[in-house]
Parts: structure tokens; sequence; C-alpha cells
């Protein structure tokens, strides 16, 4: 039997883009109108675009064991109650020069009886206890980055010092392709996991390094001009929303910054590393630097 293709556009009639997985049909379900069956849960069946060819497994929520995702599901279960609490809800936009991603936050405990946030972004979801992310509610996120044993963390300062108006050309094309990769959620899932390459998501499309071919396809010098390419970088880098990520995985020597909500990329749980990116590398704020020096550079 084939399978009826659903829908992946999350953008409305109005040029915003919604966080869900769809902005009409099947997949636009939302946690205030869940889905009566678990079936639209199972992306190798709704979303195989988002999974390696030839995958023959169900992967609920992406995930290779529906254990692995036990948090979302009861997250579910509970929004079929109308027991669900919201935090947050933005959609995403393009205008006046900004970029702004599409996000939902609601609260959530987990089975270890954490009190928690889960973040939902285009089929990606993310739980990280309430502690971690004390501005959430202010619309702010807390962002972690470690760097071994290395003295100093390098950023490019040249995205707040105004350098930007001197690439307009540039950046536009830059926040277009963002907006444009936000607008499918199954490019937006395979955008979020194209560096990846680890045993937790070997069975989806990741290190596909997608977005640097769809970059070049839309005349953005990501290889020979140096702001353009100072830019790619910095959206690349990666950080985490739980702190033990940095100092543990990756420390002992890191920094916390902070940026708006709106401002992050999620990629999903089972990931393993509560990894996010940032859209706008100007709308990141140092606010602590553990054991190393910040060296703007620009």
């Amino acid at each position: 039997m084939t399978r009826k293709a659903y829908s992946t556009t999350t953008r409305t009639s109005d040029d915003r883009l919604v966080p869900w997985l769809a902005a009409e049909g099947p997949l636009a379900y939302t946690p205030e109108s869940p889905p009566a069956r678990d079936s639209l849960f199972q992306y190798g069946w709704v979303l195989p675009q988002v999974c390696k060819p030839g995958l023959r497994r169900h992967v609920y929520f992406g995930a290779t064991h529906r254990e692995d995702a036990h948090d979302v599901f009861a997250f579910w279960r509970d929004a079929r109650r109308g027991a669900v609490a919201r935090v947050a809800h933005h959609e995403g936009r393009l205008a006046g020069g900004t970029i702004e991603a599409p996000v939902a936050v609601y609260r959530h405990d987990t089975r270890r009886g954490e009190r928690g946030y889960l973040f939902i972004q285009h089929g990606s979801y993310q739980c990280v206890p309430v502690g971690e992310q004390p501005e959430l509610e202010a619309g702010y996120v807390h962002l972690h980055r470690g760097i071994g044993d290395a003295k100093v963390f390098r950023f490019w300062d040249s995205f707040r010092t105004g350098a930007a108006s001197r690439h307009a050309s540039t950046w536009e094309k830059y926040t277009r392709l963002q907006f444009d990769v936000l607008s499918r959620s199954d490019l937006s899932f395979n955008s979020i996991h194209d560096r990846a390459k680890r045993c937790e998501t070997g069975h989806i499309r990741d290190d596909t390094w997608v977005t640097d071919e769809l970059a070049t396809e839309r005349g953005l010098d990501i290889e020979h001009d140096s702001w353009t390419h100072a830019l790619w970088d910095a959206a690349h880098q990666s950080f985490a929303l739980r702190r033990w990520v940095s100092e543990n995985k990756f420390g002992p020597h890191g920094v916390v910054c902070r940026t708006p909500l709106t401002n992050i990329r999620i990629t999903t749980f089972f990931a393993g590393e509560h990894e996010v990116r940032v859209l706008d590398p100007s709308r990141v704020e140092l606010l602590a630097a553990i054991g190393c020096e910040v060296a703007l550079e620009g």
C-alpha cells in the first residue's frame, strides 16, 4: 500500500511559520489539539524523508526505540487529557532583516520526577529541567558550550559592530535561506542534524551537510568570503541547554551565554546532548566564562 504524502509545509497564509510539523493537514496537530492515534508520531511512516533510505523499523518521534521516547509519549498522553500547560509559543518570521524561529515550550515533569520544560520545534523535542533555564519564561534561554582545556573562547565580533550593514546582500540571502529551511518541517529536521554523526542518529539523515549545499545554491560564498564564512561558522557552533553537557562532556572550560528563545534551533532528544544552534550570532550575549577568556574577533 502506498503511503499518502503528508504536507510538511509550516508556512501560514500570512507568511509566518508554525512550530509544528505542518500548518495544515494531518500533521498540523498541536498539544491543544492532539491526534487520536500514535501513528502520526511514527516518523518512519509520516516523515520517511528524515530517515535513512531503506529503514525498516518504527521510529517514534525519530527515536529508534519506543521506550527512548517515554517522556514525549507521556506529554502527549497528558495533552489528550487536556492537562498540558503552555509556557511559550512563537511563530517564525522574517521581517526588517530579523529572522526568528518558531518554537513552543510546555511544562512537563519527566518520569524521574524533575520539573521540566518540553521544547517543540518541527518534530524535534527536548526535555530540560526548569532549574537549567531560569529566564525561559522571560523569553530567554541560557546556552552552555564547553571548550575542553582551551584557555580562550573565540567568537567573531563583526556581527555586533555594525559590519552586517556592509554585507547587507549576504545577510539577506542568509536570513531568507534560514526562513525557507524552516518553512518545511522535514527539511528543518534534516538541516539541524546535518552535522551530527553519532550512534544515536545513525538511522536518520545525519552527516549530510545539506545546509552547505543550500547555501551554495543561494549564492552564499561560505568557503572564500571571510565575513560569510565567519557568519556560517558561528551559526553552526553547537551550544547546549543543560550545563552538565558543557562541564562534563566538553569541559572543564567553557562559557555560558543567553539569547532570545526565538533565536535557537534544537536537535531532538535522542541526539543526546541537548544541542542547539543559533540563527543570529549578534543576539548571543556572554554571561560567564569558566576557566577561560573570551576573545572577540572581527
